[in-house]
């Protein structure tokens, strides 16, 4: 009897230790026992939380960048706004970003252009597509091949950055479209593909920070999540106005590049683009036919126009726009408005992460 109630007053002890530590700790067990974050589309099967050996693995990549011979002030990551006015003249405009940094856009011709991602006077992003590609101090090579078996692209990239410890998850299709390279200590490489002529398209560069508040690729993370940004409505409405801007822009560099006529602008469209963003995300379809407004063809007689060819790409859930310019050309529907010969003109309409482009050739006068 003596025994019994020994074990049960030691068990009612360890009770008492296991609640007043998960009070006093509460804080700290999602840090040490961290959810993970799925972005759409993707699925959870066979994730973990970051062990200790793939921590190590990163630590010991991390050591062997920061050995090699790199002159990070020629890597535009971490140059400041003068080094930057310096290097590539005053910006045509500047855009706000989702993600807390400025956009100092260089829309210098069709066949060049590229943005630069400005926060705290320095440099933590940027994008670079057309003839400006062959002028950056990264070893980029023309195809896929060959800068996979100069980079070894992989699936799983491990990364350390203020908010904790990370793995990305790429699917075969994100190792092939938009593959992910530490180019050195504190700068990271996503290389966008054609995957139609196995030909370098894009590149965006950023720092550890931003790549975590993007998180383009599922993601696994012993840490924290960044904060949402609260924005205004002013600041939101800027952020999609400058969006539609940089899709057009990179739209006619793609189309440059093979040899076709640039879109024109036109505002009329743009603005039946932009109600069928904002009608997606309001009532949450994804459609070219929308429960309300019907097709494409309705939407634009309701906007009062009449073109003798009229077409639509949409895209939701991307990054941002200049992503969801590169998802267009690798999907064969998609691509073919991209690159339509007898389209000449192109309206973009963003609401929040729902993107469409409307494309068109009025009839002559």
């Amino acid at each position: 009897m003596r025994k019994k109630n020994l074990i049960i007053v030691v068990f009612v002890f360890l009770f008492a230790c296991v609640a007043v530590f998960e009070y006093m700790y509460q804080d700290k067990l999602t840090e040490w026992f961290p959810e993970r974050e799925l972005l759409p589309n993707t699925s959870d099967e066979g994730e973990e939380l970051l062990d200790e050996e793939l921590i190590e693995e990163h630590e010991e990549q991390k050591e062997e960048l920061a050995s090699e011979e790199l002159d990070h002030d020629d890597l535009i990551i971490g140059k400041t706004m003068d080094e930057v006015i310096e290097d590539f003249g005053e910006p045509d405009r500047t855009d706000l970003s989702a993600y807390g940094y400025e956009w100092l856009i260089y829309a210098k011709s069709d066949s060049s252009y590229f943005q630069i991602g400005m926060e705290d006077g320095k440099v933590v992003t940027a994008y670079f597509i057309g003839d400006m590609l062959e002028e950056l101090p990264y070893e980029l090579l023309d195809t896929y091949d060959e800068m996979n078996e100069n980079y070894h692209f992989d699936e799983q990239v491990s990364a350390n950055s203020t908010y904790g410890q990370f793995q990305f998850e790429l699917s075969p299709e994100d190792k092939k479209n938009r593959p992910l390279i530490q180019y050195a200590d504190g700068v990271w490489l996503q290389i966008y593909f054609d995957q139609f002529t196995n030909q370098l398209s894009s590149l965006r560069v950023l720092n550890e920070d931003i790549l975590v508040r993007q998180r383009p690729y599922s993601v696994s993370y012993r840490g924290r999540l960044p904060e949402p940004i609260e924005r205004s409505a002013e600041e939101q409405e800027r952020i999609e106005r400058g969006e539609e801007q940089q899709i057009f822009d990179v739209t006619n560099v793609m189309r440059t590049r093979h040899q076709l006529e640039a879109f024109v602008w036109d505002q009329e469209i743009a603005e039946v683009a932009v109600k069928h963003s904002e009608d997606m995300q309001k009532h949450q379809f994804f459609s070219h036919v929308s429960p309300n407004t019907g097709d494409l063809s309705a939407r634009i007689q309701e906007g009062g126009l009449r073109p003798r060819l009229a077409g639509e790409n949409i895209a939701a859930h991307y990054v941002d726009g200049v992503a969801a310019v590169e998802g267009w050309l690798n999907s064969e529907g998609h691509r073919v408005n991209l690159l339509h010969e007898e389209f000449t003109h192109l309206g973009v309409g963003v609401y929040e992460d729902y993107y469409t482009q409307n494309f068109m050739t009025p009839w002559l006068p």
